[in-house]
């Protein structure tokens, strides 16, 4: 009758045996195999050694977690995302499934640091449902500087709180085929 709980210091797949005892000398015993994960919630940090930040890139975006190579102003911490857009198409971009839906209950605004190499680079942040894209919002902000960090934010006040959202879905200039070059490389961080 009672629920045993324990505390995983680390993340990983461990091997559980609960020993039941009876007030006699009868004992059952059940073993099971549980994992252990940190899911990805937002404030997405890159800070993490235990999130697994995999984000699903689509039409010739690429994002990956580096060191932060812009340690400056508003942005000093030691990891980023990256996004390099390729071709070939127009709408290239990267996702990412979060742990749990958002809660949109309290806070529509959506805030992200963007690293951006021009002034007048769109920056589409949208998310949707975790299995119908189908269900989705989305938010278009221009960067008003270069080669600086700007805190951009996302107005998501009209969003219909109905829906359940689970990904983040991000694209640089849609609209504009990428050529992978520095003028086409961003960063982005919380």
């Amino acid at each position: 009758g009672q629920t045993p709980s324990h505390t995983y210091a680390a993340v990983g797949t461990y091997t559980v045996r609960v020993v039941a005892y009876s007030g006699g000398a009868a004992t059952t015993t059940y073993t099971t195999t549980i994992t252990i994960t940190d899911p990805v919630l937002l404030p997405i940090t890159f800070e993490s050694l235990t999130v697994n930040y995999d984000f699903t890139n689509f039409g010739g975006g690429v994002v990956t977690k580096i060191s932060n190579p812009q340690q400056s102003g508003i942005n000093t911490s030691a990891k980023v995302g990256r996004m390099v857009k390729n071709a070939p198409e127009v709408w290239g971009g990267s996702f990412i499934a979060l742990g749990n839906p958002i809660d949109f209950s309290a806070n529509k605004v959506f805030r992200m640091k963007v690293y951006s190499p021009r002034v007048g680079a769109k920056v589409l942040l949208k998310v949707e449902n975790l299995t119908n894209g189908g269900i989705s919002f989305e938010k278009e902000v221009v960067t008003t500087v270069a080669n600086t960090w700007e805190d951009l934010a996302f107005d998501f006040r009209t969003i219909n709180t109905a829906n359940s959202y689970q990904k983040v879905v991000l694209i640089f200039d849609l609209g504009t085929t990428g050529d992978g070059s520095p003028n086409f490389t961003w960063l982005f961080d919380d």
